[in-house]
């Protein structure tokens, strides 16, 4: 009877004492998700990671700002859903390679065409508004007149099950002679919803067909700045993309010099739509809104982080 007592009061130290060691760790956790949804623990949390930011920054003599932004309380996994991998291969865009052929004199700067900045937030679709961005920008140069068009349309009802995951350079899905897609419609026909929303539209709306698209060299490659140049110069901007880091997230202003060595993947799609030679630099226009950037513009070092990678152009 003795043995049984001191086997259950055995048991019980050491239920109590377990117990005891498991109350800090649930307490640990939960401060942790307490943290996690507390807004003053994040901007704390931003802070600190800014403040990394600019010591690395200074030490490798980069002189562009960086700050919080919109932008920053995503993850880039969810803002950066550009994948080569995904280019159909019956593709009708056209490789010509490099283009040998250069404008008699291209300016030392330039500002090409462009149309208001977008934002994709938390969609992964920055295909989808850099494929739009192009034609609305075709159609400006062309006419001279800014529409808004529909990246929804893009994003909901494209044949090969891109969405917010990620995508492709759109261009064939809007290309003239398409028997299945027409073209783009008007952002009223399907306003923008930052999810795989299902395919739906107005009943009959008004499209906008690409005329013709290409790419300066191949959809895998970087072109030389000076076809960059020239696509640029001759159609008003260009379609491409970039790596992007935590460094091109935060930016605020400058040029971007944080340039990653060896980098071999891209991963963001955007606009290409100007430069400046005194810089070394490209205009960058992004898909986060005008509370990114200048306004939702950056200047790239050239050749930084494979910009330009896959460059093509499309005219209306």
């Amino acid at each position: 009877m003795k043995g049984m007592k001191k086997w259950v009061f055995g048991s019980c130290l050491l239920v109590l004492l377990a117990a005891f060691l498991f109350v800090p760790a649930l307490q640990s956790t939960s401060t942790e998700l307490r943290l996690a949804d507390d807004p003053v623990a994040k901007r704390q949390a931003l802070d600190k990671e800014l403040a990394e930011m600019r010591a690395e920054m200074k030490a490798n003599g980069w002189d562009f700002e960086i700050g919080p932004n919109p932008a920053m309380q995503y993850t880039i996994e969810q803002l950066c859903s550009f994948n080569p991998d995904l280019k159909p291969a019956d593709s009708k865009g056209y490789e010509p390679g490099d283009q040998a052929m250069v404008a008699a004199t291209l300016p030392a700067s330039f500002i090409g065409t462009y149309t208001p900045i977008k934002n994709q937030a938390s969609c992964g679709s920055c295909w989808a508004f850099s494929t739009i961005a192009g034609l609305e920008a075709a159609i400006k140069k062309n006419t001279g007149v800014t529409y808004d068009l529909s990246e929804q349309h893009l994003v909901s009802c494209n044949p090969w099950g891109w969405g917010c995951n990620g995508g492709f350079f759109a261009f064939d899905m809007i290309d003239y002679g398409n028997p299945y897609y027409p073209g783009a419609m008007p952002e009223a026909c399907f306003p923008y919803t930052a999810l795989d929303s299902a395919c739906s539209y107005c009943a009959a709306p008004t499209w906008y067909q690409v005329a013709h698209w290409q790419y300066i060299a191949t959809s895998s490659t970087v072109p030389t700045v000076d076809a960059i140049k020239n696509a640029i110069y001759t159609y008003g901007s260009v379609s491409a993309a970039v790596y992007v880091d935590r460094y091109f997230q935060a930016y605020k202003s400058g040029t971007f010099t944080s340039c990653k060595k060896n980098v071999r993947n891209v991963n963001h799609a955007i606009i290409l739509c100007g430069w400046d030679d005194a810089k070394g630099a490209w205009l960058l226009k992004n898909s986060w809104g005008t509370g990114w950037g200048e306004a939702g513009f950056m200047w790239m070092k050239y050749g930084c982080n494979r910009v330009g990678h896959g460059a093509c152009y499309c005219t209306y």
